[in-house]
């Protein structure tokens, strides 16, 4: 199954919150970031390898961070200053982009996902999903919406 078969069987899920116009949302949301989509790849990339070792057998308390997140934008729930510092040195972003980016992936995994953190964010804690790929995609596509 290609990358975007695997986030729309994640997103589809019976116990998931997403609903259909979730990547139109995400999309949109993407595109009007003050980000240029080359980066927002490797912003995504780099998140992913923390959720990875945050997420280490605990998907659960994991997606409770993520869920607050998403709904407050607040960053420094799930990264320390450095960390974002280190994402934006790294992508060669402001990070401010780094933070106003990390919300919306954070929505996308809550609503790929079930209060569980089974889903999408189990698929990118495993490395089935990669972000970065993920993200370059959804780049890619606001170019021709």
């Amino acid at each position: 199954m290609d990358l975007m078969g695997l986030v729309n069987s994640a997103i589809a899920a019976k116990d998931t919150e997403a609903s259909g116009g979730l990547m139109g949302s995400l999309l949109g949301s993407l595109n009007n970031a003050p980000v240029e989509n080359n980066k927002i790849g490797g912003i995504a990339s780099d998140l992913q390898g923390i959720l990875q070792s945050k997420g280490q057998g605990n998907a659960g308390a994991l997606m409770g961070v993520l869920q607050a997140v998403a709904a407050t934008g607040a960053v420094e729930q799930l990264l320390a200053s450095e960390q974002v510092s280190a994402i934006a040195q790294h992508v060669g972003a402001d990070p401010a982009m780094v933070k106003s980016i990390t919300p919306l992936i954070a929505q996308f995994l809550v609503k790929g996902s079930n209060q569980q953190g089974g889903g999408l964010l189990q698929k990118v804690l495993s490395g089935e999903v990669d972000l970065g790929q993920m993200a370059n995609l959804i780049g890619m596509a606001s170019k021709f919406m």
